[in-house]
């Protein structure tokens, strides 16, 4: 079986060879071809010569005469011998050589025909094909004879060996005759002393760790000497996938961690120094991806919780090598542009790693997770400070440094505390950050301080659950209570240094101080609804606690408004609106039959809480004129509806008062009866102090508002009451509408003139 093996690797040689012959053909027939297109190009110059003579001997007599340069006749001589443009017109008038200029122009770059792509696809993509097929036939070959011990572990790697040896000197016999085709075979000589060297230690235990150790480098140096000596390209390539298909193909199904990892670090350091000579980025990319593949392969199927310090180290190896890569290209001015290696390496590299180290470490470890987190973010800060001295003006490095350090201190809270302990500390950090952003006069950092803001926001609404019953005190009790106190102060804070330290903030900065405020104003609301609605104390039924949203979120609108006149960008005015229309709508369309028995008629929170919401509509009328609206049209529109809805809601809530009065002494239809009553007189008594107020400050809105609800109260009269209610009710249901509709009349009659627009 020796034999055999023995004759099928002559066997590919033999292959290869013959295919560096048919390929030397090609090339010797491109040469020809190019000497074809080289003989013409000297012919046209010796047409172009032969004009030469006829053109120069016609301006000849022109530098006689220099005193007139206006006359046609030296212009049109001297045209031709100072410039050859007007030749290639002469070469339109030969039809015959037309075709000649084409191929002897080497600026313009022609398309290359069949011929020639069928030519680069059989030299070069059928050769780095054949070097893949193979070195995986070899490696399958190889890979049965070890199973069916047709090979001793000595003789095989042995055989890989003398089979990789055999490789590099056929390829360096062949490099400068057929350059493609050696680049190839030694390519295949590297992806074979790989293997020998991985399964001589890895499996066969038959050298040492450091023997084997030496012979990879040696292997790795040798590789990267050829690549950045010929500028091979597909060299590199080659050589990095086979390094990594190494362990792939040669898998024995057992843990072989510390051979892998070492490996690993080894291939990896060759192929990164070999990138970085050479400029191939396509490595760094390939090395990184290949190794994070192996790397959690083995963690999912071997890894246990003995086995965390090779897993932690490895990772820890493999993150410095590719971290590095950015910061080495920068010290040497050599920064990829766009979205190339090293930018992608600068946030790839530090993401696994984090992502490895939680894997092994979390939760047992919590506090090793977050220590590490911290060290991190020191090492990136510490290599953001470096960056911006060492790295190109205008360089993206500083800045994504930066953005891993803020990354990496905001997650050391997560691990390291609890879920309350996270929000508080989040809040705590951003304020420290934006504090820092003014002081250092940085806009970036200010924009990482509010990203870290908004995820204590976000983790703070995590806490607000329902039904999380307490006890105790109504509110400091609530689990949520420091962490809602500490978030909120920590908004209004950084409002505050918003204020201070950046009044007139520019671009998407100057929404900053509003959505701060809202967040500090909105988060204390909201947690004082949850803590009221989930005390086990309390307990309040379900009409108790509408009202108590009504008066909590309207009381939330109130600094709200008060400080929307200051703010420039209407963030503050638009969410006071939209929080008066919801509490309003809430309070409105909520169960009636919830409300029946929340108090006395008129002294009850329900009532009180409507007031306040009316009041805050005409509060919001009168503040119209300070709000920043651009015309004063608009500003007499929103004081019109702002006034319109507070007589509005004011008259709901009178309605409710009369519809859910309890009359205990009456009978249920005769308790109907009488607030169907009592509701047509309030609505004629509110459209008469309407009027009375539309007449006395002029308002021709409060006006027409009273004789429509007096038309309403008419209507309600002859249609409802006239049918239902009793003779006494109904008595007095007329009575009121036609004795306060006589005294309308009157005033209407007194104001006449005012009314029309004239001076009484």
């Amino acid at each position: 079986m020796d034999g055999l093996s023995l004759l099928l690797l002559i066997a590919a040689v033999a292959f290869l060879f013959v295919t560096a012959r048919l390929r030397d053909r090609v090339r010797r027939l491109e040469g020809r071809l190019q000497a074809l297109e080289r003989g013409l190009a000297p012919s046209a110059r010796a047409d172009a010569a032969a004009e030469a003579p006829v053109v120069v001997a016609a301006p000849a007599p022109p530098p006689a005469e220099p005193a007139r340069p206006a006359s046609p006749e030296p212009i049109a001589e001297a045209s031709p011998a100072s410039a050859p443009p007007p030749a290639p017109p002469a070469r339109p008038a030969e039809p015959a050589p037309s075709p000649a200029p084409e191929p002897a122009s080497p600026s313009a770059r022609p398309t290359p025909s069949l011929g020639q792509v069928e030519a680069r696809l059989g030299v070069a993509w059928l050769n780095r094909a054949g070097v893949v097929v193979l070195l995986l036939g070899i490696a399958f070959f190889l890979k049965y004879a070890f199973e069916n011990d047709w090979i001793g572990p000595t003789g095989r790697v042995a055989i890989g060996f003398l089979a990789g040896i055999g490789f590099l000197g056929l390829g360096e016999r062949q490099r400068a005759a057929y350059r493609v085709a050696a680049q190839g075979l030694l390519a295949v000589g590297l992806g074979t002393l790989y293997l020998s060297v991985y399964a001589a230690y890895g499996f066969y235990g038959l050298v040492p760790l450091w023997s084997a150790f030496v012979l990879m480098v040696l292997v790795t140096a040798t590789g990267m000497a050829l690549a950045i000596r010929d500028d091979a390209r597909a060299i590199a390539l080659l050589a990095n996938l086979g390094g990594f298909l190494t362990p792939v193909v040669l898998g024995t199904g057992t843990d072989a961690a510390a051979a892998l990892f070492t490996y690993l670090a080894i291939l990896d350091a060759g192929m990164l120094a070999s990138a970085f000579w050479r400029r191939w980025t396509e490595l760094h990319l390939l090395s990184f991806a290949f190794t994070h593949a192996l790397y959690w392969d083995w963690h999912w199927t071997w890894y246990r919780p003995e086995r965390l310090p090779v897993a932690l180290e490895a990772a820890s190896v493999f993150f410095v090598l590719f971290a590095l890569v950015a910061p080495v290209e920068a010290a040497r001015r050599r920064e990829s542009g766009g979205w190339r290696a090293a930018p992608l390496l600068v946030f790839a590299a530090p993401t696994l790693y984090f992502l490895a180290a939680r894997a092994v470490l979390y939760p047992a470890h919590a506090a090793w997770l977050g220590l590490l987190c911290l060290a991190l973010a020191t090492a990136y800060f510490l290599g953001g400070r470096w960056a911006l001295a060492a790295a190109s003006p205008g360089s993206w490095l500083p800045l994504f440094h930066f953005t891993l350090a803020l990354v990496f201190l905001t997650l050391t809270f997560p691990v390291q505390f609890t879920e309350h302990g996270v929000t508080i500390a989040w809040s705590v950090q951003g304020v420290a950050l934006l504090w820092g952003g003014f002081r250092l006069g940085t806009r970036r950092l200010r924009s990482g301080a509010l990203l870290v803001l908004a995820l204590a926001g976000a983790r703070w609404w995590t806490l607000i659950e329902p039904r999380q019953w307490h006890g105790g005190l109504v509110v400091i009790d609530h689990p949520a209570f420091v962490p809602t106190l500490v978030f909120a102060t920590a908004c209004a804070l950084a409002a505050l240094l918003y204020r201070t330290g950046a009044p007139e903030a520019a671009g998407w900065e100057s929404v900053a101080r509003p959505l701060l405020l809202l967040a500090a104003i909105g988060s204390t609301a909201l947690f004082l609804t949850d803590a009221l609605a989930d005390h086990a104390g309390l307990r309040l039924p379900a009409s108790h606690l509408d009202v108590l949203r009504t008066v909590i979120w309207t009381a939330a609108a109130v600094p709200v408004l008060a400080l929307a006149p200051r703010d420039r960008t209407r963030v503050l005015f638009f969410a006071g609106g939209v929080l008066l229309a919801a509490v309003g709508l809430h309070a409105a369309t909520v169960d009636a039959e919830r409300w029946r028995n929340v108090g006395p008629p008129v002294l009850n929170l329900r009532f009180g809480s409507g007031l306040l919401i009316a009041a805050l509509y005409a509060v919001f009328a009168g503040m119209a004129d300070d709000f920043p609206i651009a015309t004063a049209a608009n500003r007499a529109r929103l004081r019109a509806v702002a006034a319109v809805a507070a007589a509005l809601f004011l008259l709901w809530h009178l309605s409710a008062e009369i519809l859910l009065m309890p009359l205990p002494r009456l009978r249920e239809v005769e308790a109907i009866k009488a607030r169907n009553m009592g509701l047509s007189i309030l609505w004629t008594v509110y459209a008469f102090v309407a009027m009375g107020l539309g007449l006395w400050r002029d308002r021709a809105a409060l006006r027409i508002g009273a004789i429509a609800l007096f038309g309403l109260a008419v209507v309600k009269v002859l249609l409802v009451d006239l049918a239902t209610l009793d003779a006494i009710y109904r008595i007095l249901s007329f009575l009121v509408l036609g004795g306060v509709l006589l005294l309308a009349s009157f005033l209407y009659t007194r104001y006449r003139a005012r009314v029309q627009g004239h001076t009484p």
